[in-house]
């Protein structure tokens, strides 16, 4: 994979900010294109994009923090660091937090465990660019804000939306693509001929639970304690014990992430190529879309294996729970707007 896109000298940018940013200045500007055909200033499409990106952002972190298992963590990295165990830290051995520094692994020394954990950070939740956003939350906060937005312009709602069926879409589906690069929101082990393997190397703990720089130390694998390094889905089958000592590569992942990229790319296609054009009543648009969204979303969780939340026994991930309404919502608004337009 290719977790940074561009390299020059010491400048760098990741792929998944990179293509997130991308795609969602491909959002805006068919919406921008578009707006004047539904009678609407295109300068109000740049200034609400401001605030949905903002608000985006923070729904979409958010989301991430209470919902895919992390509360604790960022609860303890403003209380406590001490409980929080960072794999590339918690191996490297220390007697004052200075060694900690020195080895770029954190800031704090245990001193009763002489082992590195993270500094204190009461602000580590909001931290988005150190990774961990969730769509739906990112969707729902921004079409919050719109919505208020569009209400203090006095400027109608539903238009407005139905030029998100396709700027949502086509910006989720570059976004997917960064996803991939980075290697995160992998799938489950799949024999298909479809599915990627994604690098690494794990070796066995040294002396005293000991790994090389940049490593992560996996301390309860069934192989024993194990150092690792590579792709979250490399990591994550390393910890689980289904890769040989020595190995480089993951096992063969289902491709979620591109999976979603052309789902997204095919609802873009859908709404801008079709619909678009054949709109009998406002809000015919977004209101497809979050049908149709939503289930594709739904089915592809299935095959995810990457950590998202998990609820009712492991039964649904957050974004499975979160669709379940948005649909019923969703198909319950396009009944009454069809009747309401006849």
């Amino acid at each position: 994979m290719r977790p940074i896109l561009i390299e020059v000298g010491g400048f760098t940018l990741p792929s998944y900010y990179t293509l997130l940013t991308v795609g969602f200045l491909a959002a805006v500007y068919v919406a921008w294109r578009e707006a004047p055909k539904k009678g609407i200033d295109p300068e109000d499409i740049l200034d609400m994009a401001l605030y949905a990106l903002i608000a985006g952002l923070l729904g979409a972190r958010l989301l991430h923090v209470f919902a895919d298992g992390y509360f604790m963590d960022y609860v303890h990295l403003c209380t406590d660091p001490l409980q929080v165990d960072v794999p590339s830290f918690i191996h490297v051995r220390c007697a004052t937090d200075a060694d900690c520094v020195t080895a770029d692994a954190g800031a704090l020394c245990d001193p009763e465990g002489g082992r590195c954990h993270p500094a204190r950070d009461c602000f580590a939740a909001l931290k988005f660019w150190h990774g961990g956003l969730a769509f739906l939350g990112g969707f729902l906060g921004a079409t919050l804000v719109c919505a208020w937005f569009l209400r203090r312009r006095k400027i109608p709602f539903l238009p407005v939306a139905d030029l998100g069926s396709f700027g949502v879409p086509l910006g989720l589906a570059v976004g997917r693509l960064g996803c991939f690069l980075s290697g995160c929101c992998y799938g489950q082990p799949t024999d298909l001929p479809v599915g990627v393997r994604f690098g690494g190397f794990v070796t066995r703990a040294g002396a005293e639970l000991t790994c090389p720089p940049n490593y992560d130390l996996l301390p309860d694998t069934p192989l024993g304690p194990l150092c690792a390094f590579g792709r979250p889905a490399f990591l994550d089958h390393a910890e689980h014990g289904l890769l040989e000592l020595g190995a480089q590569y993951s096992l063969a992942v289902h491709p979620t992430q591109l999976y979603e990229a052309a789902f997204g790319f095919a609802l873009f296609a859908y709404f801008y190529g079709w619909r678009r054009t054949r709109i009998r009543f406002a809000g015919q648009g977004i209101w497809e879309f979050c049908v149709a969204y939503p289930i594709g979303r739904f089915a592809i969780e299935m095959v995810r294996a990457d950590d998202r939340g998990l609820w009712f026994g492991d039964a649904l991930s957050t974004s499975q729970l979160i669709a379940v309404p948005v649909v019923g919502y969703a198909l319950w608004r396009l009944a009454r707007d069809r009747r309401e337009a006849i």
